[in-house]
């Protein structure tokens, strides 16, 4: 009867220490887990930031190349109608 009073709260207690691991064993894995998904969220929305600064960049440089290519676009017509009148006055003008 003493045998049988000692190897079933061994037993009993085995079953117990052994649901208590798994459960600190989830939950350290849960903890390393959350660990990796705040780290890859941090990263991708400082990626996201540094997208729209690009995006942003290169909208400002698109505005300044179209201003710049209306400029020329001003100065070339103002330059045609210059030549076409003096094409004029060279056609009359004493050889």
């Amino acid at each position: 009867m003493t045998k049988y009073k000692i190897m079933i709260p061994l037993v009993l207690g085995l079953f117990v220490w052994q649901g208590i691991a798994d459960a600190a064993s989830i939950s350290t894995r849960v903890r390393v887990l959350e660990g990796k998904v705040a780290k890859q969220d941090r990263v991708i929305k400082n990626s996201l930031k540094s997208l729209s600064v690009r995006n942003s960049k290169g909208e400002q440089a698109l505005a300044k190349v179209n201003a710049l290519e209306k400029k020329v676009e001003k100065l070339l017509k103002g330059d045609r109608g210059k030549k076409r009148l003096e094409r004029a006055d060279k056609r009359y003008a004493f050889p």
